[in-house]
């Protein structure tokens, strides 16, 4: 699945999923919650809980295709687990957990840095199911007007509904321009892949300065006056499901406490 239909479809079951209707305020609270709390927490008992609960209401209740969810971590925990074991194999001190001695050095690996790599994994696990769960229940203009209500600033707002429009955009141009070079080999060598990328960058930024200024000239021909209208009838959040999230919360801490100080490695 090439990285425009990924897009694509990421968008298109945010708005179509079976949470799609909820309160986009509920699933926000959530999500960031979800997300400080696997990011900050001593121990990875609390980004594996959130991983796991976020996968269950991916899947389970806003019914997003199994193969889709496993696909857009794939890349994802690919790169983390390499970090991850850069972490472990290079980082670190104190106690060693083992040695490798050859006649020219000696490679140690310590406890310390093989924890560090578990836990930052597992972070880094738990925070991507979160923000997952955020994107593929909840449409970004729902997003946006959700920050608008809290008072975060209109024009860093507008300015990032018109940045996520045009990421796909962008994506669907630099996809298009790409499948013209390959039909005409233009990727066939290390330095016509090269030579290639280099063409596609520079005409991707004069498309993307034509488009800008296009896109401004319509929505000034549109009567643009520096606000951007939608309709922001959303349905309200439960209070009973605020109350979920905190006890849900509540809980993550106390799971936290109580597994602070017992060491993985």
């Amino acid at each position: 699945m090439s990285h425009a239909h990924i897009a694509a479809h990421i968008d298109r079951h945010a708005y179509t999923n079976a949470l799609a209707k909820k309160s986009p305020t509920t699933k926000i609270c959530y999500a960031f919650s979800a997300l400080f709390l696997s990011v900050l927490s001593p121990t990875p008992i609390v980004p594996l809980i959130v991983f796991t609960v976020s996968g269950i209401l991916i899947l389970r209740f806003a019914k997003i295709p199994t193969h889709f969810y496993l696909h857009a971590l794939y890349y994802l925990t690919i790169v983390t687990a390499v970090s991850s074991l850069i972490i472990a194999l290079f980082f670190g001190y104190g106690q060693p957990l083992a040695e490798l001695v050859t006649p020219w050095f000696t490679w140690t690996i310590y406890r310390n840095g093989a924890s560090t790599a578990i836990y930052t994994f597992a972070r880094v696990e738990g925070a991507t199911s979160a923000v997952y769960f955020l994107v593929l229940t909840t449409s970004m203009t729902n997003i946006f007007i959700t920050l608008r209500k809290v008072r975060i600033p209109k024009i860093l707002v507008e300015m990032s509904l018109l940045i996520y429009r045009y990421i796909f955009v962008f994506i669907e141009i630099s996809a298009k321009m790409q499948t013209a070079q390959v039909l005409r080999a233009g990727t066939s060598g290390w330095i016509r892949r090269i030579r290639s990328t280099a063409l596609l960058a520079g005409n991707l930024f004069i498309r993307t300065l034509d488009q800008g200024e296009r896109t401004f000239t319509a929505m000034n021909a549109r009567g643009y006056d520096g606000n951007i209208r939608v309709l922001e009838d959303l349905p309200k959040p439960r209070i009973t499901a605020l109350a979920a999230i905190a006890v849900f919360d509540a809980l993550l801490v106390i799971a936290a406490l109580l597994t602070m100080n017992f060491g993985v490695v």
